[in-house]
């Protein structure tokens, strides 16, 4: 799997930009959902996987602890 999320994620940014973010499940669904909007090519059949290796590997519980909340402040 590491492969394909190689092959559909890098052709725009590297592969730092998946490794550091530490998302949910639900935000890497949302985040998967925005880059086939952009052009992403993830077929249908690959997209459960997809999810499941990025939050394995990639989830909040790979720093230790959850993602840290954002403040208001750089929510605006």
């Amino acid at each position: 799997m590491q492969a394909k999320v190689k092959a559909a994620c890098t052709q725009c940014h590297n592969a730092a930009r998946i490794t550091e973010q530490h998302l949910t499940r639900q935000e890497w669904s949302t985040e998967l959902e925005k880059m086939t909007g952009l052009g992403a090519d993830i077929a249908d059949s690959d997209r459960a996987a997809l999810l499941s290796y990025l939050s394995k590997n990639f989830g909040p519980e790979k720093v230790g602890k959850t993602a840290p909340k954002k403040s208001a402040e750089e929510t605006k």
